[in-house]
């Protein structure tokens, strides 16, 4: 009698995470999305013009960001797509597509990597301020760590995008 209990709470719940995973407005679900925002004030020595130039260039965009360890266009794509390939730590990469689209104000990108990581991020230059948002969805487990990364490696990116736009003067 004890064993017919757990078998029927354990279908009850392989069918709850199922449910889960294929509707995300259930209960329960293993994807979540975080936001995270980063914004660096622009030095008045730096245009705001040079900063846009930057962010209106992919390829600069992609160099700049200190994890990535090589890129690829993809031809034939609308939007702008690269496929880059960033070094986490000494052993380990991952490879994911990015999709570019600038703004009057600024630029748009879409990354998806492995896993279902969805990143969607919006850069903005106003008021004298750099602007990022990111909207990232993905594995419960995986966010504390995909946060981490890319506020310690976006903010250096920001620290690098303002010194190239100052050095290129106005």
């Amino acid at each position: 009698m004890h064993f017919l209990n757990l078998s029927i709470v354990a279908g009850i719940l392989y069918l709850f995470v199922q449910t889960s995973i294929a509707d995300s407005s259930a209960l329960f679900s293993l994807t979540k999305t975080i936001h995270i925002t980063i914004n660096t004030p622009i030095p008045t020595n730096v245009s705001c013009t040079s900063v846009l130039a930057i962010l209106h260039s992919p390829v600069k965009m992609i160099l700049l960001n200190p994890l990535v360890e090589s890129y690829t266009l993809i031809p034939n794509v609308t939007p702008i797509t690269y496929s880059i390939t960033d070094k986490l730590f000494a052993f380990f990469s991952t490879t994911y597509t990015a999709s570019f689209t600038n703004r009057a104000d600024g630029m748009d990108t879409v990354s998806n990597a492995a896993g279902g990581l969805l990143l969607d991020g919006h850069w903005t230059v106003a008021y004298g301020v750099l602007m990022e948002e990111v909207d990232v969805t993905g594995d419960v487990l995986e966010l504390p760590f995909v946060k981490s990364e890319i506020e310690s490696s976006h903010q250096q990116l920001h620290t690098a995008l303002i010194a190239e736009a100052g050095a290129r003067g106005t």
